[in-house]
């Protein structure tokens, strides 16, 4: 195992949603392979689960909080999903280094910390970043049935290579960069950390500070 800095993965339940099962899988494999090479810590997303609760959220008018302790718990659903298909990864609660491979539990690791908004702009993207930043890693990768981070939605041509923080807020501000969440440009500028989006095996789009 390498000394080199720890990697944080969010495995996005938009891959379930896109994929079925077979879409964790691939994503819980090729985690597991970079594990091999350095310490991984797995940030499961939100997909259907978080989607339920947005529709309460819809409906009733949830306070803030309460919205939010419920999206922690949504992602812990997927995790439980993405559970058996990890089956050498240790589960955390807290935001630590794993040894090898991690899992990491977010209703216990992110719940009652000031730094994290309580918003619908915040979702298991920025929470990946705010993850790494935590455990002293340099970069997230964020998994996704999307191919990385367009200039404009739909797209048919290629996503784009790289793009600073201000200008991934400068797109979305002009209604493209969906791919990730609203806060992810302040999360990059807050953190430092290096983000990549793209779908498992793919190339995708590098965000940096700039």
């Amino acid at each position: 195992m390498s000394d080199s800095a720890p990697l944080v993965v969010k495995i996005g339940g938009g891959l379930l949603r896109a994929e079925g099962i077979e879409g964790l899988r691939r994503a819980c494999a090729e985690a597991s392979e970079m594990a091999a090479r350095r310490r991984v810590l797995v940030v499961p997303g939100g997909g259907p689960f978080a989607d339920a609760v947005r529709a309460v959220d819809a409906r009733l008018g949830l306070a803030d909080h309460t919205a939010h302790a419920l999206a922690l718990r949504a992602m812990d659903q997927l995790g439980v999903l993405l559970r058996p298909l990890l089956p050498s990864a240790e589960l955390l609660r807290a935001l630590a280094r794993p040894r090898a491979l991690g899992l990491l539990l977010a209703a216990p690791a992110f719940e009652g910390r000031p730094e994290v908004p309580e918003s619908w702009t915040v979702t298991s993207d920025s929470l990946a970043v705010l993850a790494a930043a935590a455990i002293g890693a340099e970069e997230a990768i964020l998994l996704k049935p999307v191919a990385g981070v367009f200039d404009r939605w739909p797209s048919n041509g290629a996503p784009l290579d790289a793009l600073s923080a201000a200008e991934l807020a400068e797109l979305q501000a002009r209604g493209g960069g969906r791919a990730v969440d609203a806060y992810l440009p302040e999360a990059v500028r807050r953190t430092g950390v290096a983000v990549t989006v793209r779908a498992p095996g793919g190339l995708g789009t590098r965000i940096t500070r700039g």
